[in-house]
C-alpha cells in the first residue's frame, strides 16, 4: 500500500469512528462529545478533500 492510500485510509477510519461517536454522543446526550466529534469529523474530510484535489492536480 502506498503512503497516500494510507494517509486516505487513516482519514477514512478517524472520519468513520467520529461519526459513531456522534451517534452515541446523542444516545448519550453529552452536548461535549458531540462538539468534539463534529469538529474532528468536519477537520478529517477537509483535510481528505484538500489532500485529493492536490493529488488530482499532480497528475
Amino acid at each position: 500500500m502506498k503512503k497516500e492510500q494510507f494517509i486516505f485510509l487513516i482519514l477514512a477510519i478517524v472520519t468513520t469512528f467520529s461519526i459513531v461517536g456522534i451517534g452515541i454522543s446523542i444516545s448519550l446526550r453529552s452536548i461535549l462529545v458531540f462538539s468534539l466529534s463534529i469538529l474532528l469529523t468536519t477537520i478529517c474530510c477537509g483535510i481528505g478533500f484538500t489532500l485529493r484535489k492536490k493529488r488530482a492536480n499532480q497528475a
